[in-house]
Parts: structure tokens; sequence; C-alpha cells
């Protein structure tokens, strides 16, 4: 699945993947975040509004925890002053597997929100409840 979004969605996974099994990096590191790295790459304009896609696969018997976790983050996540939308779905047809969906007003706040204490909660726990890299997608409104 990963090569029908080509090498920037494999650049975005690895970044993810980097964050999901480094959730304890040290504090005050001044290193930008290999999310950011990637997103600000794909956008032309890091000022104007954009959507994130994160697709995830749950590890069999995990859902109810993996739901439980990211109910918290949702809540939070919602809350922050940049934020747009911040959704988790389900897929009907395999109920392991999840979609993530964000939108955020512009790469700023996206930053801000990678450094939230609620989203590090998250990522240190998706390690033992996710299976394999999460998928992703940088998307603009059209005609942009």
């Amino acid at each position: 699945m990963l090569m029908r979004h080509g090498l920037g969605s494999m650049c975005l996974t690895l970044g993810l993947l980097a964050v999901v099994g480094n959730t304890n990096r040290v504090a005050g590191e001044d290193k930008e975040h290999p999310v950011i790295t990637v997103v600000k790459s794909r956008l032309k304009k890091p000022d104007k509004p954009f959507t994130l896609i994160v697709r995830v696969q749950v590890k069999e018997g995990a859902a109810k925890q993996f739901e439980a976790a990211f109910a918290k983050a949702i809540t939070a996540t919602r809350k922050e002053k940049g934020n747009l939308a911040y959704d988790l779905s389900r897929d009907t047809q395999e109920p392991s597997r999840y979609l993530v969906y964000e939108r955020w007003k512009n790469l700023a706040a996206l930053e801000a929100h990678l450094k939230a204490p609620h989203l590090k909660a998250l990522l240190s726990e998706l390690p033992k409840l996710t299976v394999g890299a999460p998928e992703s997608q940088v998307l603009l409104p059209a005609g942009e």
C-alpha cells in the first residue's frame, strides 16, 4: 500500500515511525521533529491550512485500548488553537484498521501539537498497540 502513495508518503511514514519508536527524546532538544520535516517538504505555503491523514493497523485484541488512548488525545487536540479537525475512524470491513483525519490551520499548529503532552502520551502507547508502519498523506484544499 505504501507504493501507491509514492516516495513522499514513505518518507512521512518513516517520520511517523521515528516518532512512535522514539517518544523519549531528550528534553530541550532543538532537532526538528521528523513529521514536521516531511510535512514542510510537502507544503508550498506552510502558513496555509492542510490535512494530514494517517492510517494505522491495530494489533488483534488491542482495539479498545487503542481507542481509549486516542480518546484522551482527541479531546485535548480539538481544544488546540490551530486544530480545525481531529477524528479517529474505524474501517467497517477491517475493524483493526483505523484512519486519523487531522486538519491544521498551518504548519506551526502541527508543530505545537507534536510538542503537546497529550500527544506525547498517546505516542508512547502506540508501539504496544499497533502493527507495522502507519501510512500517511498530506492534502491541500482543491485549487491550491
